[in-house]
């Protein structure tokens, strides 16, 4: 009995919802059993929602690692183009299975052994590459045909819609899922009427309860920002908006060796876009102080605050949380430092309940300290010292030591002040 690995991919969501894996699985398991190799759990290999055009998959992966490892000695695949889509890949895995001395057994479509097979169905491969592109190219000029009728064709709607498929007598359309739309209706009166930021609405539909439309209690604060920024509510669906281009990738330092880029969408000039009208569900002049809000918010949130300087911005340590105090955005004379925590947008993390400072005074106290350091030498040095303790052995001593050393600063700031405010 020869110890064996089996894998199965699917595509596509449908694909996942017509469970074609779990009939892969079936299939393969039902062989395995037929012809004597054993199959143990940890070598059952899926990949589900994952194109055959890339080999980037953390199943096939894991795959490779155990063959690689001399774990299997033989990998169960229901046919070639459920390893890959393209010969080329198809045949640099399998090679290298090979190579390892791992057997590859297709059980619905053999694979060539020959050199005079293999360049045979490396010619099959390419007219059926060649097909596909067609049959690709075929279906996108259909849809975008369909589109400047009015149809419609999504695999998803939009939150607030549902999308109904086309049937025989009627076109893809788009109507309104009554229970979402009171939703964005809220989203965007918090918006417009409120002039709450993004974060402060997905705080408060986290805080609310209401779920995604997946069930998810939590609210991603990016779905949130494309949602407001959609025109889809305005009753104008635009299709043809992105087109597939290829992934730009920076290297980081440190980040070890770059992956293969892979494809991104980017956005497709207006003139290209085909408006197809949907139900609203707000009004052109709802939408249009959505957009000026949301403007707004730009400009004030605090990584566009390019005016203010707060000079102790992820320096200063909130006393309470003992996190990083960052700047708040606002006026000249109100400018604020608040803890990171002070404003949680989940609800099972609890604001900070520690005040806020203003950043004038709180920079001119600082700054007042680091300048007596730096005019007496020795108080600088008892600093250091006091840096330098090593921890003590126990935790209760550690926390006896961190309260003299606070007392002590304490004492030093108490005889500071009244050395400031003697009078002369």
């Amino acid at each position: 009995m020869k110890i064996a690995a089996l894998y199965a991919r699917v595509s596509s969501a449908r694909q996942q919802r017509q469970e074609t894996i779990a009939s892969q699985v079936a299939a393969l398991l039902d062989y395995a059993q037929a012809h004597d190799y054993q199959i143990s759990p940890p070598h059952i290999y899926q990949d589900e929602g994952y194109s055959g055009a890339s080999l980037d998959r953390p199943a096939l992966d894991r795959l490779r690692d155990a063959v690689a490892a001399g774990e299997v000695e033989a990998v169960l695949i229901l046919s070639p183009d459920r390893l890959a889509r393209q010969f080329a890949y198809q045949y640099v895995v399998t090679e290298e299975f090979e190579r390892a001395g791992c057997q590859v057994v297709f059980i619905s479509h053999g694979f060539a052994t020959t050199p005079a097979e293999r360049m045979l169905q490396e010619m099959t491969g390419v007219f059926a590459e060649y097909e596909r592109a067609q049959i690709t190219e075929r279906c996108r000029r259909g849809r975008l045909f369909h589109a400047r009728q009015g149809h419609l064709w999504m695999p998803q709607a939009p939150y607030g819609y549902t999308y109904l498929p086309q049937t025989e007598t009627c076109p893809g359309r788009l109507v309104i899922n009554e229970a979402e739309a009171e939703v964005v209706r809220q989203m965007f009166r918090w918006l417009v009427d409120e002039q709450l930021s993004t974060y402060h609405v997905t705080k408060r539909l986290n805080e609310a309860g209401i779920r995604t439309r997946q069930g998810n209690p939590r609210w991603a604060g990016g779905y949130v920002t494309n949602l407001l920024r959609n025109p889809v509510y305005t009753g104008t669906y635009y299709y043809n908006r992105r087109k597939q281009a290829k992934a730009q990738r920076r290297n980081l330092p440190g980040a070890g060796p770059a992956k293969k880029p892979q494809s991104s969408r980017v956005w497709r000039a207006k003139e290209e876009w085909i408006a197809v009208p949907v139900p609203a569900i707000i009004e052109q002049e709802t939408w249009e102080r959505a957009r000026h809000q949301l403007q707004l918010n730009r400009e004030r949130a605090p990584r566009n605050n390019k005016v203010h300087d707060y000079l102790l911005k992820g320096l200063a340590v909130c006393g309470y949380c003992q996190l990083r105090m960052v700047g708040h955005a606002g006026t000249a004379r109100r400018r604020r430092y608040l803890c990171s925590r002070k404003e949680s947008l989940h609800v099972s993390l609890h604001p900070c309940p520690g005040r806020t400072a203003l950043a004038d005074t709180l920079e001119e106290v600082v700054w007042q300290s680091v300048s007596a350091l730096l005019r007496d030498p020795h108080l600088l040095v008892e600093h250091y010292q006091l840096r330098q303790v090593q921890d003590p052995s126990t935790p209760e001593q550690h926390e006896q030591q961190r309260l003299h050393r606070k007392l002590i600063a304490l004492q030093r700031e108490e005889q500071r002040l009244i050395d400031a405010y003697q009078p002369a």
